[in-house]
C-alpha cells in the first residue's frame, strides 16, 4: 500500500524483497502537470508492483511523465524499457553513467568484471543480472550537479554524490525539504531479510564517496529517504551519514594495518578480510571487492602502498 511520506510524495513497494531478499522502495512525486517516478526497480517491477501501487492512488503507469534513475545498478534502472513502453515518460539519469545505463554489456564488464582475479561472474549469475536489467533504452535527459529536474511546478534539485557508483545522484525536493539519498548513505551495510548475512556498503572511490557524504551533511533537509530502508528524520539521517563516514575510516585503517602485517596484499585477500572480519558479508562479493580496490588505490595515492603486477601462474 502506498504511503505519503511528504506532501505529494508517495513511497511505493516493489517486488525486490521477493526476488533478491532486500527491501527496496520507489517514490513518486505529484508535481502538478508532471508525475515523477524516482528509480525504476528491476525489469519485473513496473508491471508486478509499480502499476498496482499507482492504481491504489488512482493513477497508472501511463500517467508517468518523467522517470529518474539515481544510478546505473539493476535495482534502480532495470525497469526503464518497460516504463518507457507503457508510459512514454522521459528518462532522466546521471550524465556520467549514460554508458552503463544504455548498454548492459558495458555495465557488466566495467562493474562486475573490473577485477577478474578477485571476482568473476559465472553463467548463472550473469543470466540472473541480465534478466533484472532487462532491455536498455536511451536516456532522454542527462543530469549534472546542480540541475533542476525538468519539472516546472516543483523544484527538485540534483546533487552529484558519485560515491556508491561513479555518477550517483541525490535529489532534494526543495518544497518539502525531503532528501532522496537512494543508495549513497549506507552506514555499515544492510541486513538481508532472512537475517543470514548483510549486504556490505559499495563504493568505487573512497575520496568521491566521502566527499559526496559530506555534501549531503551540508544540505538543509527535514527527512532523508534511502532506497533500501525506512525514512529517517533529519537527526537520524545525519547520524546515518556520520556512520557511513566512520565505516570508511574503519575500512581504511583495517587496510593499512593488514598491509603492514602481511607486507603484500591482493584485492581478493583484502576483500575476503573485509567480508568476514569487519562484517558478516559472506566474504568475497562485488561490494567487498570494490571497497578493497578503492582503499588500496587510495593507500597508493597516499604513499602508503606500492602497486605491483605479477604474471599469473
Amino acid at each position: 500500500m502506498p504511503a505519503e511520506i511528504a506532501t505529494g510524495v508517495y513511497r511505493l513497494a516493489t517486488d525486490y524483497p521477493h526476488v533478491c531478499g532486500l527491501p527496496l522502495w520507489l517514490h513518486v512525486i505529484d508535481a502538478g502537470d508532471e508525475l515523477v517516478l524516482l528509480d525504476a526497480g528491476i525489469s519485473s517491477t513496473p508491471e508486478s508492483t509499480t502499476g498496482p501501487e499507482l492504481a491504489e492512488l488512482g493513477l497508472g503507469l501511463a500517467d508517468l511523465t518523467l522517470v529518474v534513475n539515481s544510478h546505473a545498478h539493476p535495482d534502480h534502472m532495470g525497469g526503464n524499457s518497460v516504463l518507457k513502453r507503457l508510459s512514454q515518460a522521459r528518462l532522466a539519469a546521471p550524465a556520467t553513467e549514460a554508458g552503463w545505463l544504455e548498454d548492459n554489456e558495458t555495465l557488466l564488464k566495467e562493474l562486475w568484471g573490473s577485477d577478474p582475479a578477485a571476482l568473476d561472474l559465472d553463467p548463472g549469475e550473469r543470466e540472473e543480472l541480465l534478466q533484472m536489467l532487462g532491455e536498455r533504452v536511451r536516456v532522454d535527459v542527462l543530469l549534472r550537479d546542480g540541475d533542476l529536474l525538468p519539472v516546472a511546478d516543483r523544484p527538485l534539485r540534483v546533487i552529484t554524490t558519485s560515491g556508491h557508483s561513479p555518477g550517483h545522484i541525490a535529489v532534494l525536493d526543495e518544497r518539502t525539504r525531503t532528501l532522496f539519498a537512494f543508495d549513497d548513505v549506507q552506514g555499515r551495510g544492510q541486513p538481508f531479510l532472512d537475517g543470514s548475512v548483510w549486504l556490505a556498503p559499495l563504493y568505487t572511490d573512497v575520496e568521491r564517496y566521502t566527499t559526496g557524504l559530506r555534501r549531503l551533511l551540508e544540505l538543509d533537509f527535514d527527512a532523508l529517504v534511502p532506497s533500501h530502508g525506512d525514512v529517517l528524520t533529519a537527526d537520524r539521517g545525519r547520524q546515518r551519514i556520520a556512520q557511513s563516514l566512520e565505516w570508511v575510516s574503519e575500512v581504511h585503517e583495517h587496510t593499512a594495518a593488514l598491509l603492514r602485517r602481511r607486507r603484500s596484499l591482493t584485492v581478493r585477500e583484502l576483500a575476503g578480510s573485509i567480508g568476514t572480519e569487519l562484517g558478516d558479508f559472506g566474504g568475497l562479493c562485488l561490494q567487498t571487492v570494490r571497497m578493497a580496490r578503492a582503499h588500496l588505490e587510495l593507500l597508493a595515492r597516499e604513499g602508503g602502498a606500492e602497486p605491483r603486477w605479477h604474471h599469473p601462474r
